[in-house]
């Protein structure tokens, strides 16, 4: 066997040998079975998914807990904050204490937040009408503080044998006469079935002229002391007698300021009417003025007895 033969036959055992390495290699590179592998991590995730504690069926449950947890807490402080003491505070001497504590007993027992201040005001007013205006304080858990302050007291009257204070807003309360007050008699006849007890009788622009009246001739008659007023309902019509036994008569529905001027012009220029030789003044006559002496006294009466009871 020459040398060429020799090189000959250990090339072909070379080439037979390199397909057994070629397949030792593919066996030791197994990249397909690496990425299977790979692929099955992902049906773990979705199992981790299913059981997550933020799912749609947990979200309900939560939600659920909530509200009960809310509703709970709610009802704990409702029920702890109701009104169970009322203290109630007047800043006047007409003002019927009893009377105000019926109108708010109401109260007790609701929830102290939600008590309105304007609620409790047209209560109180409803059963006393002289009230004007009310401070409220909420002391928490469970009290309630009201100050009242009423209208002020003006007159004195009586009505059906029973004696009355005349507040600022025309109500009747109950009450023995004040000395500081004057004294207003009302010349109507009233029903004796009708309950007049904090009760307003006439409106408020009415007792306004009055208190106009008694005040501007304070204010411009030197020395004038009043003894007593009546108010004819009827006639619509003001009288006051003076200590000296003279009578102003004053038409409420006329000008009022005419009437005030022409009786103090008299007073300055002519004769004061602090005197006791003079009966009565006629001040219902748009410029003009009437009065009656002493001189004419049965005349002068006769005069006031035809329209008027006498004085």
């Amino acid at each position: 066997m020459n040398i060429k033969e020799i090189i000959n036959k250990y090339i072909k055992k070379d080439k037979k040998s390199k397909p057994l390495q070629n397949k030792y290699i593919l066996n030791k590179i197994t990249q397909t079975t690496f990425i299977k592998k790979r692929k099955s991590i992902k049906i773990n995730n979705l199992h981790f998914k299913k059981f997550s504690f933020f799912n749609k069926s947990n979200y309900f449950i939560i939600l659920i807990i909530l509200l009960i947890l809310i509703i709970t807490i709610y009802y704990i402080i409702s029920n702890s904050l109701k009104v169970k003491f009322i203290e109630i505070i007047k800043q006047d001497n007409i003002t019927n204490m009893n009377i105000a504590y019926n109108a708010v007993d109401k109260y007790r027992w609701k929830n102290i937040l939600s008590v309105d201040k304007k609620d409790i005001l047209k209560n109180l007013k409803d059963y006393q009408q002289n009230i004007k205006n009310i401070n409220l304080k909420i002391s928490l858990p469970n009290t309630l503080k009201i100050n009242i302050n009423s209208y002020k007291a003006l007159f004195n009257t009586e009505i059906n044998n029973k004696k009355y204070i005349i507040t600022a807003n025309w109500v009747l309360v109950p009450h023995s006469n004040i000395d500081n007050l004057k004294n207003i008699q009302i010349i109507k006849k009233f029903d004796k079935n009708i309950f007049f007890d904090y009760k307003k009788i006439f409106n408020d622009s009415l007792i306004k002229n009055i208190s106009y009246i008694i005040n501007n001739l304070k204010e411009n008659i030197i020395n004038l002391k009043i003894e007593n007023i009546k108010y004819y309902v009827t006639e619509r019509e003001l009288h006051i007698k003076t200590k000296q036994n003279t009578i102003l008569i004053f038409n409420i529905n006329s000008n009022i300021n005419e009437q005030i001027k022409k009786i103090t012009i008299f007073n300055k220029e002519q004769k004061s009417i602090n005197t006791n030789d003079i009966i009565y003044f006629d001040l219902r006559v748009k410029n003009k003025i009437f009065y009656c002496s002493t001189e004419n006294e049965y005349q002068c009466y006769q005069n006031l007895k035809n329209i008027y009871h006498k004085w």
